[in-house]
């Protein structure tokens, strides 16, 4: 196969993959409902998913941010070292999950760690 062939495919990969990098294309997030019905056996384990900003706050004196993001399956906690981003911004997060307590096998209460952070379009 030559290389003109092969030039536009490749042309689109590269764009799929930066598109779903940005948040455009919603490739390799998962719906926040999916991720608190299945947080158990997520614990410990990287998640990405997609929403817009509804809540956000930090502990005076601990230094401890966390704001809220939702989708129209739920929302869902994050903790971050970083600064908190605005409410309403639309966000791709990517972080470690981690259960508050699991009792009887479900999970009452779920945060993910973040580890990045990119701004979305939807």
């Amino acid at each position: 196969m030559s290389y003109q062939k092969i030039k536009p495919i490749l042309l689109g990969l590269v764009a799929i993959a930066f598109f779903a990098g940005c948040g455009l294309i919603p490739f390799g997030t998962r719906p926040i409902g999916e991720v608190r019905q299945n947080a158990p056996s997520l614990e410990g384990r990287s998640v990405r998913v997609k929403g817009k900003v509804v809540d956000s706050n930090q502990l005076p004196f601990v230094g401890t941010k966390f704001y809220k993001i939702k989708d129209g399956t739920g929302e869902l906690w994050v903790t971050t070292k970083d600064p908190l981003p605005a409410l309403g911004a639309s966000l791709v997060v990517s972080g470690e999950l981690h259960n508050t307590a699991v009792l009887g096998g479900a999970s009452m209460g779920i945060q993910i760690r973040e580890t990045s952070r990119l701004k979305a379009r939807f």
